[in-house]
């Protein structure tokens, strides 16, 4: 039978593996998504100009069939379209979220979806239940005011968020990592020497 050293072993093997496969897919899903030759944006761009030929709102059976896409399976169809139509706001919320990764297009569209569900508006409280018999005309009045938000703290990115982010940029820039590190070298380099500059 085995023992128990040996099974955490071989868990924390499976949990590096595990962790390697998820940041192999966040790079590729991004990648994915920022590139306008990737399958699932040309797939979406085929979709958006059937629609607008055939001047309809939905791609039925017989259009999929028409245009050769009918073995594509639905959701991979439906995701495509709404990156294709949605693009450059993508493009932008990723920018602006580098914490935000994932490992596939159907996790994206989810949290893109729910970050920018509208806030609903909240109620307006009814005059006549607002009315008192009381005399208030002396008091302060908050009607009308608007609350001021706090500012948004944006959380600090942790050395393996950045990581992560440089390699996606590599990819997505077909830069080679050994030329990133030789300019990473220059780079530190130089702020070496600004620093010695400095203290001098």
């Amino acid at each position: 039978m085995t023992n128990i050293s040996t099974l955490q072993s071989i868990g924390s093997n499976l949990t590096k593996i595990y962790n390697k496969e998820q940041k192999a897919l966040k790079v590729k899903t991004t990648k994915m998504v920022f590139s306008k030759e990737s399958f699932d944006f040309e797939l979406g761009k085929l979709q958006s100009e059937i629609l607008t030929i055939e001047n309809v709102k939905i791609i039925s059976k017989a259009l999929a069939l028409k245009y050769g896409i009918n073995s594509i399976d639905r959701r991979r169809k439906s995701e495509a379209l709404w990156l294709f139509s949605n693009h450059s706001d993508i493009v932008t919320w990723l920018k602006q979220n580098p914490k935000k990764r994932f490992t596939s297009l159907t996790a994206l569209q989810r949290a893109y979806n729910l970050a920018n569900k509208p806030k609903e508006e909240p109620k307006v409280q009814d005059e006549t239940e607002s009315q008192t018999t009381e005399d208030t005309s002396s008091e302060e009045s908050n009607v009308g005011q608007s609350v001021k938000e706090e500012p948004k703290v944006q959380k600090k990115l942790t050395a393996s968020d950045v990581a992560l982010e440089t390699l996606i940029q590599l990819e997505i820039h077909s830069i080679s990592k050994s030329d990133f590190i030789k300019a990473l070298k220059e780079q530190l380099a130089l702020l070496e020497e600004d620093k010695l500059k400095n203290v001098a």
